[in-house]
């Protein structure tokens, strides 16, 4: 399975919630994708398995190509960067899990970071949202509240980019917002949220609403009929 994950979630939560996200939120230049290893990948097209993640880009941007042999990351020729992770697994003694989606050499080998194991055992959801082309797309993500929490622990990391740091946190208090004001039925003490850390869940009441609007410093917006 592969989820999307990072800024693009917030794409998702805005059609979740029927709002628009101040674009200074969602404006970036990759995308992460996470893969589930555990989970049977079910992807459209008989020759997937062979060409894998690389080969699925390309069939989209023939400009796209692989960083390097055994590279987690791909770049077309606008520097738009795709990058595949999984977690950690939690046995380091364990056999490794599988890391790539398809048999070609050139395929993208997924990197281990810490953190994903939490959105990979998180709730998901599924939305259909409309791409820069005007035509729909199916996006599965993490929980918003998920991608809250981990956003709000990102911000606290020190090996962390500053700039990154603050961007992390300010998305955190967007989607927590949204969630407190247009998901009232998702709670953060919801036990489907159990498989973030107590501590992590504890967090959410940083996480107040912000001053105005939905994270734009704007009033909300309201027909104009």
């Amino acid at each position: 399975m592969v989820d999307v994950v990072g800024t693009h979630e917030l794409y998702a939560y805005e059609r979740m919630a029927a709002v628009q996200i101040s674009s200074g939120h969602l404006a970036t230049g990759d995308v992460d994708l996470l893969y589930d290893a555990r989970a049977r990948l079910k992807l459209l097209g008989s020759d997937v398995a062979t060409v894998g993640l690389a080969g699925l880009l390309r069939h989209v941007d023939h400009s796209f190509v692989t960083t390097g042999a055994g590279s987690f990351r791909a770049v077309n020729r606008d520097g738009f960067m795709v990058d595949l992770i999984q977690p950690l697994p939690p046995d380091r003694m364990a056999q490794a899990p599988r890391s790539r989606i398809g048999t070609a050499p050139d395929d993208l080998v997924a990197v281990e970071i810490q953190g994903p194991a939490w959105l990979v055992n998180s709730p998901k959801i599924e939305t259909i949202v409309i791409d820069a082309r005007g035509y729909p797309l199916r996006l599965v993500t993490p929980d918003p509240r998920a991608f809250a929490l981990h956003k709000a622990w990102l911000a606290d990391r020190s090996d962390r980019d500053p700039l990154k740091r603050r961007r992390d946190f300010a998305q955190a208090r967007v989607v927590a917002e949204l969630v407190a004001t247009r998901l009232p039925h998702l709670r953060f003490d919801d036990p489907a949220l159990g498989a973030l850390p107590k501590a992590l869940r504890a967090r959410a009441a940083e996480l107040g609403p912000a001053p105005r609007g939905i994270g734009s410093g704007e009033e909300e917006r309201t027909p104009d009929w």
